[in-house]
């Protein structure tokens, strides 16, 4: 649904909005198909702090300024969306309105303009009964309405748990289709076609998340979104025209963002921080990595540490110079010693 939203969205910015106040209505009913139906429904999104960023569940309750993001959409018998309206707070009367209004008059492209045969709204949309009934009233035969049983809502509920259910599943077999075409062109050095591919995986994990997977299947997505993006910055640093360690460190960031107990989100962060001279910041990150219990035994992860800090030397077997390293960082460099500050597991081995 994401890439849907993002696509109308670009599409509804550039377009003039009708003058709903103008429209002819009635005019509408010529189009209504015999038992053809609209439902209208009210879903909470997300919760939102106030610059508008997204909050997880977890974080609601210690950030302050939360506002709950629902969203109004309307869809027709053969589950094709004709409207969403998304709305920070409980929406108002004029906005759930004039979203059943556009839903005839103005639909996404390219749905043309109609009514349908039955109009169920919502349950959750009652109390705006007394601004929805007026117009709804209005509109000609064989046109007609309701608001649906508490017994129809709990059906409602159930069809759209197993729309949401078949979404995930194919969202997610197109996700990975692209993931592998994407590793494919990328073992044959094709950026563009790798960059395309993973990017087109991004779009149909998040797509997948939109839909409210269970437990399970949102951890295989968020992994699988945070594989995509390090294969992504892992495509901008490919030797050639394209070399990007910009794009490679945002994509590695994006990925520990997504999944911070991803070992290879720190490594393309380190890779690309290197390639733009910067070594502190590339050690940060694998350091950053190594303070997770999850991960603080990665044998790759303290390998790299270690590649990082001894200039691609490793580690000395001779004692002496071990130690020599070792004091060295820890009492002449702060920046050093502080990065190894609270690192246990398999760096604490070697």
């Amino acid at each position: 649904m994401s890439e849907f939203m993002a696509e109308y969205s670009k599409i509804e910015n550039g377009k003039p909005k009708l003058d709903l106040s103008k429209y002819n209505f009635n005019a509408l009913a010529t189009s209504i198909v015999h038992e053809s139906f609209w439902v209208v429904q009210l879903e909470h999104m997300r919760y939102d702090d106030r610059a508008g960023d997204s909050v997880g569940p977890d974080e609601v309750n210690s950030t302050v300024g939360v506002k709950p993001v629902f969203m109004i959409y309307c869809y027709d018998e053969q589950g094709g969306y004709r409207i969403t309206n998304e709305c920070t707070g409980l929406p108002h009367s004029k906005a759930v309105l004039e979203t059943i209004q556009r839903a005839s008059a103005e639909p996404i492209i390219p749905l043309k303009p109609c009514l349908p045969w039955f109009l169920l709204v919502s349950i959750k949309l009652t109390p705006h009964a007394e601004t929805l009934k007026p117009f709804l009233d209005s509109i000609p035969e064989p046109f007609h309405w309701r608001f649906e049983s508490p017994q129809e809502a709990e059906g409602v509920h159930d069809g759209v748990h197993a729309l949401n259910e078949q979404g995930v599943k194919d969202s997610m077999a197109l996700a990975e289709k692209s993931k592998v075409t994407g590793n494919q062109a990328f073992s044959r050095k094709d950026r563009d076609v790798a960059l395309k591919a993973y990017g087109e995986a991004l779009g149909h994990v998040v797509d997948v998340l939109s839909q409210k997977p269970d437990p399970e299947k949102e951890k295989k997505a968020i992994r699988l979104r945070a594989i995509c993006h390090a294969n992504r910055a892992a495509t901008h640093m490919l030797a050639g025209t394209g070399l990007n360690p910009q794009k490679a460190l945002a994509d590695g960031k994006a990925a520990e963002n997504v999944d911070p107990s991803y070992a290879k989100a720190y490594i393309r962060q380190a890779a690309a921080s290197q390639a733009l001279g910067n070594m502190h910041d590339a050690q940060d990150a694998i350091a950053r990595a190594l303070r997770r219990k999850d991960l603080e035994n990665d044998v790759g992860l303290v390998d790299r540490l270690v590649e990082l800090m001894t200039g691609g030397k490793g580690l000395s077997d001779d004692e002496d110079t071990f130690k020599n390293w070792y004091l060295d960082v820890n009492a002449n460099d702060a920046k050093g010693s502080a990065r190894l500050n609270g690192i246990q597991g398999e760096w604490k081995r070697r």
